[in-house]
């Protein structure tokens, strides 16, 4: 990512942080005034999500320095201990959440202010979709994984907020068809729905951040790259190859080894470097989020 890419990045992220407190806070307090569980959910995992974009904001700063001595590779292995981070903590919530909203069913529900809180409900999923379009777009040409989640996160807190806006709507019609006996329960019962319904997006976070952590390798990525070195290696008489690959936030490490035939001549510099670019071009070309390591041997082992 350029210097140009992660200013832009860092920009958006503290754009994000500043409107995702204000929501949130607001929320809190709203839902505390009207005594909506699901409002306060709403907005607690607004702003817990804010915290964590808080932690992606130093990490894309800590990416931008590069490598050091310290971290030779750089820092972009933080991106997925970050987003595992993020995906428990809000696993967390939502089970929470889950067990709260059952609880206020088997205890007899309990009395909300409807009306008031249609209206919040409807401007904040509004805010919270245009802040979507607004991060997706102004980051189209970043590949950023960071920003993709924080859009995703916007978009799915616009979707929340409209289908509570929705239920509170729904529980006023109630109300007036004489069904008030029921309004009790739409609170807990929408929290319990609600969170139910985002566990399993947290839990897919989790799951692709773990297995960046343990290194599992992406098998797209893997396809790709044997078949990169299959296509080059023939093409230079190579009598075998092989390529390991791995995924590290945004950043694809590649390493492929090319093996010489037996009796074969010395190559130069020069050309061993023409068939490094060879095998770039055809991964899509130098360019940034790639680590490419090109080996030449004479003895399989060392590959």
């Amino acid at each position: 990512m350029s210097k140009t890419s992660t200013q832009q990045e860092q920009k958006l992220l503290a754009i994000s942080i500043a409107v995702t407190v204000l929501t949130a806070i607001a929320g809190v307090v709203f839902g505390l005034m009207i005594q909506s569980r699901t409002v306060i959910f709403d907005a607690f995992y607004t702003l817990i999500d804010s915290v964590m974009t808080l932690v992606a904001l130093g990490v894309s700063r800590l990416i931008a320095r590069g490598d050091d001595r310290l971290f030779q590779y750089g820092y972009w292995h933080l991106e997925p201990l970050v987003a595992l981070v993020n995906g428990l903590v809000l696993v967390t919530a939502c089970v929470y959440a889950v067990l709260e909203g059952l609880n206020g069913i088997l205890s007899g529900g309990r009395v909300v202010d409807f009306g008031p809180g249609a209206i919040f409900t409807g401007i904040g999923g509004v805010i919270c979709l245009t802040m979507a379009a607004f991060i997706h777009i102004r980051s189209t040409n970043i590949q950023s994984e960071l920003l993709r989640i924080d859009a995703r996160a916007w978009l799915l807190g616009g979707v929340i907020s409209l289908g509570v806006c929705i239920s509170f709507i729904t529980c006023n019609l109630l109300v007036e068809a004489e069904y008030a006996y029921l309004a009790p329960y739409v609170d807990p019962f929408v929290l319990m729905l609600l969170a139910g319904s985002l566990l399993p997006l947290p839990l897919q976070t989790v799951w692709r951040a773990t297995r960046e952590i343990l290194l599992i390798a992406p098998p797209e990525l893997d396809r790709t790259a044997r078949e990169a070195a299959r296509i080059v290696s023939e093409r230079h008489g190579f009598a075998a190859f092989e390529s390991h690959v791995m995924k590290a936030g945004r950043v694809n490490f590649i390493e492929i080894g090319l093996v010489a035939p037996s009796g074969e001549m010395t190559r130069s510099f020069a050309e061993l470097d023409e068939i490094r670019q060879e095998i770039a071009d055809e991964l899509g070309g130098a360019v940034p989020g790639h680590w490419l390591t090109v080996d030449f041997t004479a003895d399989k082992r060392w590959i």
